[in-house]
């Protein structure tokens, strides 16, 4: 999908309600695509591994959304209604 030397990941600490295993793990992570500036922020799992592989999904699918074209719309007759 993408290369690695298109990303830059970084991991933080979340801020939030979550307790004491929130405040001491860096469990956040952040994926930015720098040729096109996408920014994913995923801070939903304890688990960093899990927010990577989440924000990954997340930037793919964000890109595939960005390639998209719309279909071409056909011009109709009016009904004679």
């Amino acid at each position: 999908m993408f290369r690695d030397d298109e990303i830059e990941i970084t991991f933080y600490r979340s801020s939030g309600p979550g307790g004491q295993k929130k405040n001491v793990t860096e469990s956040a992570v952040r994926v930015r695509h720098i040729p096109t500036g996408i920014i994913v922020v995923q801070t939903a799992s304890r688990s960093q591994h899990r927010n990577k592989a989440l924000a990954l999904e997340e930037l793919a699918r964000r890109l595939a959304a960005r390639r998209r074209r719309p279909k071409p719309r056909v011009p109709t007759r009016p009904s004679k209604a």
